[in-house]
């Protein structure tokens, strides 16, 4: 299938190249000489600059084959054809390898410097190169008048160049991201007509389109020379405010209107100029000036345009870095703050809300509680048995106690339970219902059951913490000295 595309591309810019090269021998040497209108290498160096490498050769031997047989059967003559088509060639391939060597990607992100240095190479240096050689082959050859030819050249293949070869890109490039587009969209299965902002685009094109004809119809009909500025002045505002592929469209579609129209007789560049050829000459020449006016803008505003837009993905792509590292922080503080195994608040985390108690949390109650022997269940069911049992026992505690208390595990099978607003009577209630609880429940290990039981001391804050913490140490200590399995109260 790629080769069928591949063969394609070759026989559609062949055929191209032979319909502007039939036109302009046929129907645009008004001078006698040299086309004063000359298309196809624009066409051609459109093509090359989108097509691989590889496909080079065959693309400028059908084009060169196609240039011979129009300039023999309609122009010049065969003698000096293929002279012509090497020339012509030439130009095409200069203009291609330029581009590539200054834009390297597309030409509507350039700067202001890269775009004058490839409007001066493709409208002057490149057809001058290539002028020089077809004028000095058809003056020995022909006997044709070697100034005279040299500026028909010129004028032709330069306001070719610079008319159509920026729209030409800009079609290519356009054609190769639509490809991908639908591509994506098969793949998709997206089958979707296209939104409305594409919809919006195209009737804007439209409308564009249809002004700049209506426009330069209308200079063209009557001989005011003031109001060529309109046309120009339009097409530099197509450039700031519309798509690329339109604005880049302007410049062909003024030497599309002007040329004919000048050559027959009619508008302000017409005015006073007896011969065809001079009125079609000043025709390219106002082209030639709608496309240096109109071309840097497209560029420059594309370029901006690629710069918010590549701000903006920065911008967003900080945000998003910015709330992936808020995450991260956030994960890291309830890692720090977080038992692993139970999930329950860390040692750390405990201590955080005992000392941010306030003047509200005067009834608050801490509780100490302990799993009695639990050394033993590491050493005869092991260490995998003994978290279990410790997961377990948190999940029973956090289930015991109200989403305002705080229950956490602050080392080894030691546990602490800060509740706030509860009086000590009420506080040994709520711890000996969990110490009956457990008492009652037997734990599943990886090697079978297992029953647990857990010793508690309790003792009210009051104004200092750290003094509350050790009399419930030592009320936790007199609780398993009395027996464990029970709770006991500080003094």
């Amino acid at each position: 299938m790629g080769n069928v595309r591949n063969h394609f591309g070759t026989v559609l810019v062949a055929v191209l190249y032979f319909g502007g090269a039939v036109f302009a021998s046929a129907f645009v040497r008004l001078n006698g000489g040299f086309a004063m209108v000359w298309l196809s290498s624009a066409i051609l160096a459109a093509w090359l600059i989108a097509a691989d490498r590889r496909r080079w050769r065959a693309g400028i031997a059908a084009c060169a084959v196609a240039h011979i047989v129009a300039s023999g059967c309609f122009g010049i003559g065969w003698m000096i054809a293929p002279v012509l088509a090497a020339a012509s060639i030439g130009e095409a391939i200069a203009a291609a390898l330029l581009a590539q060597r200054i834009f390297k990607s597309t030409w509507t992100v350039a700067t202001f410097t890269k775009i004058a240095v490839f409007a001066l190479g493709i409208m002057i240096v490149i057809p001058l190169g290539s002028g020089l050689a077809a004028a000095t082959v058809a003056h020995f050859a022909k006997g044709m008048a070697f100034g005279p030819g040299l500026q028909s050249w010129m004028l032709g293949h330069g306001v070719g160049l610079g008319a159509i070869l920026p729209f030409g890109m800009t079609i290519t490039s356009r054609m190769a991201a639509l490809r991908g587009i639908v591509f994506d969209r098969r793949r998709d299965g997206d089958a979707r007509s296209a939104p409305f902002a594409e919809r919006h685009k195209a009737a804007i094109a439209v409308l564009i389109f249809a002004t700049m004809v209506v426009v330069c119809v209308s200079v063209f009909l009557q001989d005011a020379r003031w109001t060529l500025l309109v046309p120009l002045l339009f097409a530099v505002f197509a450039a700031i405010w519309v798509d690329a592929l339109v604005a880049t469209a302007m410049p062909l579609l003024v030497t599309t209107i002007a040329a004919p129209m000048s050559v027959a007789g009619l508008g302000p560049l017409a005015s006073g100029l007896g011969a065809a050829g001079d009125r079609l000459e000043m025709a390219l020449l106002y082209a030639g000036l709608v496309v240096c006016c109109s071309l840097p803008v497209v560029a420059d505003r594309a370029r901006r345009r690629l710069e918010v837009d590549r701000l903006s993905r920065s911008a967003a792509h900080f945000q998003a870095v910015s709330q992936r590292n808020d995450n991260l922080i956030d994960e890291l503080r309830r890692a720090a703050l977080t038992d692993p195994l139970t999930g329950l608040p860390n040692r750390r985390a405990f201590f955080d809300a005992l000392h941010a108690l306030g003047p509200d949390d005067e009834a608050a109650c801490l509780a100490m509680i302990d799993l009695d022997h639990f050394k033993q269940v590491n050493d005869r069911f092991g260490h995998a048995a003994g978290d279990s049992v410790l997961a377990q026992f948190a999940e029973i505690a956090r289930t015991s106690f109200r989403s305002s208390d705080v229950v956490a595990r602050i080392g080894g099978e030691e546990f602490a339970v800060l509740l706030r607003n509860v009086p000590m009577d009420q506080a040994c209630l709520v711890v000996q219902r969990l110490v009956d609880r457990l008492a009652a429940t037997t734990m599943a290990i990886p090697t079978g059951t297992v029953c647990v039981t857990i010793s508690s001391g309790i003792a009210v804050i009051g104004a200092d913490a750290n003094a509350a913490m050790s009399r419930a140490d030592e009320a936790l200590y007199a609780a398993k000295a009395a027996g464990r399995s029970r709770l006991a109260m500080a003094a």
